[in-house]
């Protein structure tokens, strides 16, 4: 049987992809192309197809620096410098170079900016070797915009208070689009606290289009560590982005490796995978008790923790659509409770539909004795369509309880790395569709629903679309122990 549709698999894959590498658009004033990370390629596709870019043009001054001097005229810093608030900075479109060495960190306090590069592997902005006050510091109230650069090397260092953003500090909201944030360090040292080990932000992180990897939260002295990718204080809203490889690392304890928020999140079309702490490796969500986080065509996997090695989720939450799936949680036991090797639920309404929790590791136990799904006292579950084996919750009745391992992690024709689903997986044509969801995690040209049903998880298996595009990129993970 034909599961796609004959009419988008006749588009060309070039037309496809053309604008992914052409960076923003030179014009000043007029919209910008998408340009992607290495996360991002089919989902930028995607967004093309429903006519966005996800960029906010300024109504304010457009500043263009003009080289890749630390200061001077031309330069970055001197054109954030003689910017006002809501102006947008700009890479010139006949910019020569590609990488910013910054000799000390880039500070402003204007209310609201936007800074722009030319492409995410155009335009990079790191820092000279010494520097350990973080690169990018945003302290003005409103909100940071970030687009089409790449952010390394970054280091925060404090002995003396908490170390805030290894690469971007936003006093208040942090929005990141068609960018990359890699390499970069928070490092509490003596009695103090490393937080945010890419992005900290003291409101709302906005990831679209980005890749947030490879970076690092740390504390040398017996304080806690926490979001080794982002911490935010209000939040994370990720769309097609992947957090990956990142570590929240402490002699005491850490939390959340590739992010940790203090307010509700909205994850869609994203993968957290390949991410360590040691509890909740993926992800620790813990926002206001009225606040819902919602989390859907999303692929959690590889993580890793001493307790929960997915997801830690403590106010109300709503999962669909996703795979949480290969995650590993080497106590199984955190104050004398089980929890899971994929996610661990705080008390309260709950709701999880039309997705796979099973193949996480917990303790000692092999696949088919692991915990995957555990949750506080008090916890109660709503949902359908689902697969989940091994729970300490009581599971809506209907629900697939066989214990499995998932085909491994890859990127299955996109940029952004799912499990393929065998034909003959329980979980074929078992699943169902939200409204308005048109695509699987992968985005554009991948099907949420192909067949009688949809697939439950965030991969929609189609036997006849092939993968071998050409534009498959290294998945990030965390880097062999020295």
């Amino acid at each position: 049987m034909n599961r796609s549709n004959p009419d988008l698999r006749r588009l060309p894959l070039a037309s496809l992809i053309l604008a992914l590498f052409a960076g923003p658009s030179a014009a000043a004033d007029g919209p910008a192309s998408l340009l992607p990370t290495a996360a991002t390629s089919m989902h930028a596709a995607a967004a093309l197809a429903r006519g966005g870019n996800d960029v906010t043009e300024p109504t304010a001054t457009v500043r263009f620096y003009t080289n890749c001097d630390d200061d001077g005229m031309g330069s970055l810093r001197q054109a954030v410098s003689a910017s006002a608030s809501g102006d947008s900075v700009r890479a010139s479109p006949t910019l020569s170079c590609s990488t910013i060495t910054l000799q000390s960190a880039l500070i402003f306090g204007q209310t609201d900016l936007d800074i722009r590069g030319l492409g995410a592997d155009r335009t990079t902005i790191t820092a000279a070797p010494g520097v350990e006050d973080g690169l990018i510091r945003h302290l003005g109230s409103g909100r940071l915009n970030l687009q089409f650069l790449t952010l390394s090397g970054g280091q925060k260092y404090r002995s003396d208070t908490q170390a805030q953003g290894g690469c971007v500090y936003g006093a208040n909201d942090v929005a990141i689009n068609s960018s990359r944030i890699t390499r970069c360090t928070a490092k509490g040292i003596g009695f103090e606290q490393g937080l945010g080990g890419g992005v900290f932000s003291g409101g709302l992180t906005t990831l679209r289009l980005s890749e947030v990897s490879g970076n690092l939260a740390t504390s040398t002295g017996g304080q806690y560590a926490s979001g080794g990718g982002v911490y935010a204080i209000g939040g994370v809203d990720a769309d097609r982005s992947v957090i990956a490889a990142n570590v929240a690392d402490s002699t005491s304890n850490s939390w959340g490796g590739g992010f940790t928020s203090a307010g509700a999140v909205t994850i869609v079309d994203s993968a957290i995978v390949n991410n360590n702490a040691r509890t909740s490796g993926g992800a620790h969500i813990h926002p206001p008790a009225s606040s819902a986080s919602t989390i859907t065509n999303t692929t959690v996997s590889g993580n890793s923790a001493l307790r929960v090695g997915g997801l830690t989720c403590i106010g109300p939450t709503a999962i669909a659509s996703s795979t949480i799936t290969a995650n590993t949680s080497t106590d199984g036991l955190s104050g004398g409770r089980i929890v899971g090797g994929g996610l661990d639920l705080g008390s309260g309404s709950h709701s999880i539909t039309s997705t796979i929790i099973t193949g996480n590791l917990a303790g000692s136990a092999d696949i088919a004795g692991s915990i995957n799904l555990s949750a506080s006292s008090g916890a109660v579950l709503a949902g359908s369509n689902d697969h989940i084996s091994g729970s300490t919750l009581a599971l809506p009745s209907g629900t697939l309880t066989t214990a499995m391992q998932m085909e491994p992690l890859a990127l299955n024709g996109a940029s952004s790395p799912t499990h393929a689903l065998r034909a003959t997986d329980p979980d074929v044509d078992a699943g169902s569709a939200p409204a308005g969801q048109t695509y699987d995690q992968r985005g554009y040209p991948f099907l949420r629903t192909v067949g009688s049903q949809a697939d439950i998880g965030a991969f929609e298996l189609d036997p006849d679309m092939l993968f071998g595009d050409g534009f498959d990129a290294s998945i990030p993970r965390l880097p062999a122990p020295m």
